[in-house]
C-alpha cells in the first residue's frame, strides 16, 4: 500500500508516537485535575507539559491559553459562535473548508451575522490583500482564513493579513489544519488572535485530537460543563484553559502529541518542509508532461504551499480515478474535500479532483510507482 491521503490525516506516524500513545494508556490512566492521588496529578503534569511545548511551538507566551479541543473543526465553531454577535460581519476567503463555512452559513441564516467572501491570489499577496481591504466594512469584527488550501496547497500570506486585522482593529482567525507542522507559524508574530489546529495531520498526533489557541477574553463558550476546577460555581469557570475544556480529556491522544512535537524539532522544521516540496514538485514535473492531465496550480511560482496536489485526468469522474489508484493500492482521495468555495475557485465543482498529500515519510519511489501507475492509467 502507498498511502497518500495525509490532508486527511498523517500515517505512518514516527514511531515514537505509537509508543508514547500506548505508555500514556498504560500509565497515564487518571482524568486529569479529577483526584489528588499520585496519578491523578502525574497525568495532570504531563498534560500541562504537552501545553507548554504546544505554546512554545506556535508562538504562544501564554501557555494556558492553548485549549485541547475534540478535533479542528471544533476548535474552529469555537471561534466562529465564541467571537460572534448580532449585527457583526465576517470575512472568509474563497478557498475554506466546510468547517468555517458551515457554521457561518448557519449563523447568516439565523439573521445573526454576515459574512462576505474575499478572493485570493495563488501569486500575488497585494492582489489579495487588495480584496481584503474592498470587502472590509464598518461591522467587520472577524476575518478567518485557511492558512493553506486543503484541495490545491497553496498558502496565503497570513503574516500580511495579521498586520492588514491589526491597523483595522479585526480580530484575525486561522484555520492551520493543513499548514501545522509544515510551514511556519508564529501566532504573535504573524498577528494571529485564534489559531485551530488538525494534531492528527502535520503534527503527527492521532485522530481525535484538536487545539485551539487564542485568549478566551474574546470567546463565549461553546460547550459548558465540569471542569474539575470551580465546582461550586454553576457559571463556566472564567479562568483558562478550564473554561474551554469541559468534560474528559483525549489524554493520549494530547501526550502522543507531545511527541509529534518533539519528533518535528528533532528532524527539523525546515527538513520536512523541504521533503514535502520535493514531492510535490516531483508530482509537478511529471504531470506537466502529459497533456491529458489537467493540474491547477503551479507550485514553482507560489511563495509557499502545503504538501496537497489535485488533478484530474480528461474528463474522467475524479472518483473514477481514485477507485482506479485504489485497486492498484494506492491511497488517494477525490471529490470536494469538503471545500466546495475552492473547487468553484479552480472550476471543478462538478468534477471535483483527485487529491495526492504526501508527507515527510513518503518516499521519491512510491512517488514515482505512483506516476507509473497513473501514465498506465491514461
Amino acid at each position: 500500500m502507498i498511502y497518500l491521503d495525509n490532508s486527511a490525516t498523517s500515517y505512518p506516524k514516527p514511531k515514537e508516537v505509537y509508543r508514547c500513545f500506548m505508555n500514556a494508556i498504560k500509565h497515564y490512566f487518571s482524568n486529569p485535575g479529577r483526584g489528588g492521588y499520585d496519578n491523578a496529578l502525574l497525568t495532570a503534569e504531563k498534560i500541562f507539559e504537552i501545553r507548554e511545548k504546544t505554546a512554545a511551538f506556535f508562538g504562544e507566551d501564554r501557555c494556558e491559553n492553548v485549549v485541547f479541543t475534540a478535533n479542528c473543526t471544533t476548535a474552529v465553531n469555537t471561534v466562529i459562535k465564541g467571537v460572534l454577535k448580532p449585527g457583526m460581519h465576517v470575512l472568509v476567503s474563497d478557498l475554506e473548508h466546510n468547517a468555517v463555512m458551515r457554521p457561518l452559513e448557519e449563523l447568516r441564516r439565523q439573521n445573526k451575522i454576515t459574512y462576505d467572501i474575499f478572493s485570493t491570489d495563488f501569486y500575488d499577496d497585494e492582489e489579495t490583500l487588495q480584496s481584503i481591504k474592498n470587502a472590509i466594512q464598518p461591522h467587520t469584527k472577524l476575518l478567518f482564513c485557511t492558512h493553506a488550501s486543503n484541495v490545491v496547497g497553496a498558502a496565503l500570506p497570513i503574516r500580511k493579513i495579521g498586520r492588514l486585522c491589526r491597523q483595522e482593529g479585526i480580530l484575525f482567525a486561522v484555520d492551520a489544519a493543513q499548514s501545522a507542522g509544515i510551514l511556519p507559524i508564529h501566532k504573535k508574530r504573524d498577528g494571529i488572535d485564534f489559531l485551530c489546529l488538525a494534531p492528527h495531520k502535520g503534527l503527527f498526533a492521532p485522530m481525535g485530537t484538536g487545539v485551539l489557541i487564542g485568549d478566551g477574553r474574546h470567546l463565549n463558550t461553546l460547550v459548558e460543563g465540569g471542569t474539575g476546577s470551580f465546582s461550586l460555581q454553576r457559571i463556566q469557570p472564567a479562568v483558562m484553559p478550564d473554561r474551554f475544556e469541559s468534560g474528559t480529556a483525549n489524554v493520549a491522544g494530547i501526550i502522543a502529541l507531545g511527541a509529534g512535537l518533539d519528533f518535528i524539532e528533532r528532524t527539523g522544521r525546515k527538513t520536512i518542509e523541504n521533503a514535502d516540496r520535493q514531492h510535490i514538485l516531483q508530482l509537478q514535473a511529471a504531470f506537466d508532461s502529459l497533456p491529458q492531465v489537467k493540474t491547477y496550480v503551479n507550485f514553482e511560482n507560489l511563495a509557499a504551499f502545503a504538501p496537497v496536489f489535485s488533478f484530474n485526468i480528461g474528463d474522467i469522474p475524479s472518483e473514477t480515478v481514485a477507485d482506479a489508484l485504489s485497486q492498484a493500492g494506492i491511497c488517494v482521495r477525490a471529490g470536494l474535500h469538503c471545500a466546495p468555495s475552492a473547487h468553484k475557485k479552480i472550476g471543478t465543482l462538478e468534477q471535483g479532483s483527485v487529491r495526492i498529500s504526501p508527507s515527510f515519510f513518503t518516499t521519491n519511489s512510491e512517488i514515482n510507482h505512483t506516476i507509473s501507475t497513473i501514465k498506465k492509467l491514461i
